[in-house]
């Protein structure tokens, strides 16, 4: 394809996939030099007659657009859209039509120009006349967000006016949660005395941080990312654009329409739509095919590298569908699993880089054993002593792995494709809890006791409502629900126990189900107090044989534990991530006094040490930093 052809470019941005460009000529703009723009569409007006259907459309009729408009948009109707003499003429004439006192035109290159990310520029001329409402805008082509309609899917106005407020233009966005009809959406206004009189150059440059729109080159309105969702930014997915001169409505007709004004022109010299030559991160599996199929139990591992010509990659992360697998702030990182549990699982790897650009790998198929059924959602179950992560329940679908009484995910989280709600759990070291929960609602986890004993379990919960749940192992209900009183606030977490749990080795199902209104659970964990009187007779008193911090704390990978009492039998250091899952093992001999550890395979991040002797165990904080 070339510059002159129909072009519908989608830079891939997690599951959207990774940047391409196909066979187009090397054009650059002379106003965009802060990036290495280069020219992927354009209309130059050229050729005399209707627009060129290979890049426009037409949107037609008229019933007010929502706005209270006078007008009715004609189809292929040279009267209102032309291109005449280097311009495209969209021209509203006041004249009954189709129940309407006025025509004019809307155009948009709606499956013929559609981009993610990029800069468009507008060389325009604007109408006069009360009444007169011109727009260079764009909307969502196609997206997931909300109702997948307007504004949960978006809105950019690069330009709007209005004739009651001449020599000013206006750009803006709209969200769900920032739109006119709230009166909060960010905008911008731009002093334009002779935008009817003379050509200005109205862009938009849009990636995937930040909306910036200028007028001859001068910023107007900046509207920045941060760490904002879809309700504020749904801007991560094609947009089109729209050109159109609208009379009267809302805001338009505010002051008036005046006939006398019209017929009123609104005259564009050229589109053209740049997208950064460099593209995004590129990033993949380079010893996967894309389908893999493994024995059950086998183990299991993976790592992914990211490439960046024009930037420094920052963090590479693998996730199984939504849950991290692994993550480092370098250009690649993996992980392994020593045995997979049977079932099927999709990996992909994000890359991104310093300029907020972000790549993704084409999906990683594994299927372990002949059928994908009920599965733990990390590839392997969740180890006990340890944390579970609520939102990580299995894989398996309603009615296997959970049950939900509403439709959908009302939370703004994680796994949006089913039921169980999930959102950000506010809470002290982030990541999602489950929420809004009610009676009779369940989830599951495949999990593993790896030592029998008597067990701690504690609740991270919050709620205004008093309430309890049910853990059962295989069917089993445990003894007693785990209950817990009203945190005053949903924010606002406490921790909830239950005290005296015996568990026996071995892998289950734990179920948990709720019996509250509106809790929100963030995790379960799992700690052994000791042995049970079948053991050993009774339960041995805790005791921390002296055991030190880590050093050096913050480590470069290398750290060194040291017990000054000597402990009954050998020491296993154990070595957790903040998912509960176990990274290092590893048994010494009392006498020796100290453990010298190599954790130079981590990825930077927090982790948990858990010392141990006999029956006695002991927690130890250790961060990684490699690159500091």
């Amino acid at each position: 394809m070339t510059a002159s052809t129909h072009i519908h470019h989608c830079i891939r941005y997690y599951a959207l996939g990774l940047f391409l460009l196909v066979g187009l000529p090397t054009l650059y703009s002379s106003t965009a030099s802060a990036q290495d723009w280069r020219l992927v569409w354009s209309d130059e007006f050229d050729q005399d007659g209707l627009v060129d259907p290979d890049k426009w459309s037409y949107q037609v009729g008229g019933g007010g657009w929502g706005n209270a408009e006078l007008q009715f948009y004609t189809d292929k109707r040279e009267e209102n859209a032309r291109v005449e003499g280097g311009h495209l003429i969209i021209e509203a004439i006041h004249e009954p039509f189709s129940g309407n006192e006025y025509t004019s035109a809307r155009l948009r290159s709606l499956n013929k120009g559609d981009w993610l990310y990029g800069r468009v520029e507008v060389r325009a001329r604007l109408p006069r006349g009360l009444g007169t409402w011109p727009a260079i805008w764009m909307l969502a082509s196609e997206s997931d967000h909300g109702n997948r309609g307007w504004p949960d899917t978006g809105e950019i106005d690069i330009m709007e006016a209005v004739g009651h407020d001449p020599g000013r233009t206006h750009s803006a966005v709209h969200t769900n949660a920032l739109n006119h009809l709230l009166g909060n959406n960010p905008s911008a206004t731009a002093n334009v005395a002779t935008s009817a009189d003379e050509f200005h150059v109205y862009a938009l440059e849009w990636t995937p941080t930040r909306i910036t729109t200028f007028v001859d080159g001068e910023t107007n309105l900046v509207y920045n990312r941060s760490n904002a969702d879809w309700r504020r930014w749904p801007f991560d997915r094609p947009f089109h654009l729209l050109l159109n001169l609208a009379v009267g409505g809302t805001w338009g007709g505010a002051q008036g329409v005046d006939p006398n004004d019209f017929p009123a022109q609104f005259a564009i010299d050229y589109v053209r739509v740049f997208e950064d030559a460099a593209g995004p991160p590129v990033v993949d599996f380079p010893a996967e095919p894309v389908s893999t199929n493994i024995a059950p139990g086998s183990p299991f591992s993976a790592q992914a590298i990211a490439s960046d010509p024009a930037s420094p990659i920052i963090s590479v992360d693998i996730f199984q569908q939504d849950g991290l697998m692994a993550g480092s702030n370098s250009n690649q990182t993996g992980f392994s699993v020593d045995a997979v549990h049977p079932g099927c699982y999709e990996l992909r790897a994000v890359a991104r880089d310093a300029d907020g650009w972000s790549g993704s790998s084409d999906t990683l198929f594994v299927q372990a054993g002949d059928t994908c059924g009920q599965a733990p959602y990390l590839m392997q179950a969740w180890s006990i002593p340890g944390r579970i992560e609520s939102e990580y329940f299995d894989l398996g679908g309603a009615g296997v792995a959970w049950a939900d009484l509403s439709q959908g995910n009302s939370g703004t989280g994680i796994r949006q494709s089913e039921s169980v709600d999930i959102g950000p759990s506010g809470d002290i070291g982030g990541g999602f809890a489950i929420e809004d929960v009610a009676r009779r609602e369940w989830v599951e986890y495949t999990v593993r006791v790896e030592e029998a004993g008597i067990y701690r379990i504690v609740a991270r919960v919050a709620g205004t409502i008093d309430g309890q749940m049910t853990l059962s192992m295989d069917g089993a209900d445990l003894d007693s629900p785990l209950t817990y009183a009203s945190t005053s606030s949903s924010t606002f977490f406490r921790n909830a126990s239950l005290e005296g749990v015996v568990l026996e080795e071995g892998q289950f199902v734990l179920r948990v189900t709720f019996d509250g209104l509106g809790t929100r659970l963030n995790w379960l964990e799992f700690e052994r107090l000791g042995a049970t009187d079948t053991e050993r007779g009774e339960v041995a008193p805790g005791n921390d044989f002296g055991v030190a911090s880590p050093f050096p704390n913050p480590t470069r990978g290398r750290i060194r534990v040291v017990w000054q009492a000597e402990p009954v039998g050998p020491v296993t250091v154990r070595v957790f991530d903040m998912l509960g899952r176990q990274v290092h093992r590893s048994v010494w001999e009392a006498h020796e006094g100290a453990a010298n550890i190599d954790l130079s395979g981590m990825a930077d991040g927090a982790y948990m040490l858990r010392v141990e002797q006999r029956f006695d165990r002991v927690w130890r904080g250790v961060v990684v930093q490699k690159y500091r």
